[in-house]
């Protein structure tokens, strides 16, 4: 079985990620189960602007389109809110969507880079012991940006030690090797796969072991198909011959299933 902890949709900028691209991969390809996010919740362009007016919507109104999205698709699709913190927050519009989320809802999703906030701000705070409350594991965009860097994800996590972390993309646009550090360091933070080079998760498995990593790919911004990028296609071949059989069960849906309570 194959579960994919980082998968989105919306069409925002030049992103389109439909849901039925979503549907149609893990059909392709043999993906049980996704955790989707919404880049509707975006709070800035790309450019770090505003909004224009036809990407506006509510923290509730786009969450609720990945709400919409697995009621239709029950047993296929969890769902983690992308959270606004800069222009929104932790208010009774999240709170009724969480609600209204009901069992679909298994975690929380932020994007340092496009609210132009570290996890390390005081506005993320509130949503951080939400989830503690919760028992909602979080999944943090990662990169060399000055939002994104691996070390606000550290600091946030070490912070909120009750709080499951997931570190995606173990350090977008760099060599790993501080993500990887960094997601050793401590017991409640993790990495996905998601544009991770195999070798760099081969080595942050063989350093801290295969319950540090979790199966994610960003499906499907590169489309239908984004599962036959080369990356992938090692994870789901040559990699697989490289751990352990138990090993490999925990990075492609076990250490999901552990920490969303799937």
């Amino acid at each position: 079985m194959i579960i994919d902890a980082h998968v989105h949709i919306g069409s925002f900028g030049r992103f389109d990620m439909k849901p039925e691209y979503v549907i149609e991969s893990m059909e392709k390809y043999g993906i049980a189960y996704s955790l989707v996010s919404s880049g509707a919740s975006c709070e800035f362009t790309e450019e770090h602007e505003p909004l224009p007016d036809d990407w506006e919507f509510t923290q509730y109104s786009s969450n609720m389109l990945a709400v919409d999205f697995a009621r239709e698709y029950d047993g296929k699709i969890g769902v983690l809110p992308w959270c606004k913190p800069n222009t929104e927050g932790l208010d009774d519009e999240f709170s009724k969507l969480i609600q209204d989320g009901g069992k679909y809802i298994k975690g929380l999703k932020f994007h340092p880079y496009y609210s132009m906030l570290p996890m390390t701000a005081l506005q993320i705070a509130p949503y951080l012991a939400f989830a503690a409350e919760r028992k909602f594991p979080v999944l943090v965009h990662s990169a060399d940006d000055e939002w994104s860097q691996p070390k606000f994800i550290y600091e946030a996590a070490k912070t909120h030690p009750n709080v499951n972390f997931i570190m995606a993309h173990v350090g977008l646009g760099t060599d790993n090797e501080e993500a990887i550090e960094l997601i050793g360091s401590l017991p409640n933070l993790y990495g996905d796969t998601a544009w991770v080079k195999p070798e760099s998760g081969l080595k942050l498995v063989k350093k801290y072991g295969a319950q540090k990593l979790l199966f994610g790919t960003d499906n499907p911004i590169d489309g239908v198909d984004t599962y036959a990028h080369p990356f992938y296609k090692e994870y789901f071949g040559e990699f697989k011959e490289k751990v352990s059989p138990d090993d490999y069960e925990l990075i492609m849906h076990g250490n999901a299933e552990r920490l969303f309570n799937l």
